[in-house]
């Protein structure tokens, strides 16, 4: 492929850029690429990805670790970090407006009209905790409807050969689950017809009832017209239950943690091997904080790590390792493996 440097965005002053995508289109991406640049390399992340989704449709991206699938979201939203990461070239289309060529500020009026969500939170078979009342939250204070909420667990962040914690996750059974899950939320939507966003007659209520349902009020809300799309109460997702003795042994290990790091503050953060590291630029590429400079790979900078350990994965060559005494103690007392919990 050959490199465009030259690759410039420009931004309208005023009303968005019509189209010439097909009219059912709501999302039309053209020949998309997205390059991260480093002081040694060029990683080529997408690479002329052509992609059309319908009013109406669901679209899954599945791909192995590196192929793709959050620089093209991230894309789609402008949160590509530059440096290092570029959109190199390519169009994409979002309702008829096009996403690259719109100032920050139009994208942030961009909102919700009683449009559908789905909510998930994807954990490490410890705790989802508040993440998805939180997200459910974010999302009906920006105009959508949150008809569907779950957690599902992945591999957590700090798993390793010698200290598995949920290693494999998402396993065989989960995809099950999900894809089932996905079925019943197709289903609910087929049930309410048009987006209330779209219905005059529906929309308020859909509204009023989901204001109620994220303030705990859902009782007192109006009910919703017939056919109007009715939000989750995301308190009413059911935790998985841990046993009471490894959750004690836990809580004890983070009590005595927090003690130690009272005593002798330690800052723990990924660490680079010089002997393994090639400087390929793949992990300041996949850092989502940018705490992984270009051309310093070995280090990490501290106020900006989130230990999140995506370079420590995404790392092809083992370079990149983190220690730290939560991976042993999650390993121990989180053995039970968690199902998917949803919510409809």
């Amino acid at each position: 492929m050959e490199e465009n440097k030259q690759h410039k965005t420009a931004l309208p002053e005023t009303e968005p850029i019509p189209s010439a995508q097909a009219p059912e289109a709501l999302l039309d991406i053209r020949g998309l690429r997205v390059e991260y640049h480093t002081d040694e390399d060029v990683v080529y992340a997408v690479n002329g990805l052509d992609l059309t989704i319908g009013k109406g449709e669901s679209l899954g991206l599945v791909g192995e670790t590196g192929a793709g699938k959050t620089t093209t979201a991230l894309s789609v939203l402008r949160l590509i970090a530059d440096p290092p990461g570029k959109i190199m070239g390519g169009e994409i289309w979002f309702e008829g407006e096009d996403m690259l060529q719109a100032k920050p500020a139009r994208l942030r009026e961009i909102r919700g009209e009683g449009t559908p969500a789905v909510v998930l939170a994807v954990y490490g078979n410890r705790s989802f905790g508040t993440a998805v009342a939180e997200l459910a939250s974010f999302v009906a204070g920006r105009g959508f409807v949150p008809v569907a909420a779950g957690a599902f667990v992945g591999e957590h962040s700090y798993s390793t050969p010698a200290t598995p914690i949920a290693q494999g996750r998402p396993d065989a059974r989960d995809l099950i689950a999900a894809t089932a899950f996905g079925a019943q939320v197709r289903e609910k939507l087929a049930k309410t017809g048009p987006s209330p966003g779209k219905n005059p007659e529906t929309a308020s209520d859909t509204a009023a009832t989901t204001r109620a349902t994220q303030t705990g009020s859902m009782d007192a809300a109006k009910a919703p017209a017939t056919g109007a799309l009715v939000p989750v109460d995301p308190a009413k997702l059911r935790e998985p239950r841990t046993p009471l003795l490894p959750k004690l042994r836990f809580i004890r290990f983070v009590l005595g943690y927090r003690r130690r790091q009272k005593r002798n503050p330690v800052v723990l953060l990924p660490e680079g091997d010089a002997a393994r590291c090639t400087q390929c630029g793949r992990c300041v590429a996949l850092c989502p904080t940018q705490a992984i400079a270009r051309g310093d790979e070995l280090h990490t900078d501290p106020a900006r790590c989130i230990r999140c350990c995506a370079c420590v994965k995404g790392c092809a060559f083992g370079a990149r390792t983190f220690r730290t005494p939560f991976a042993a103690a999650l390993a121990r007392n989180f053995v039970r493996q968690k199902p998917p919990v949803t919510l409809l």
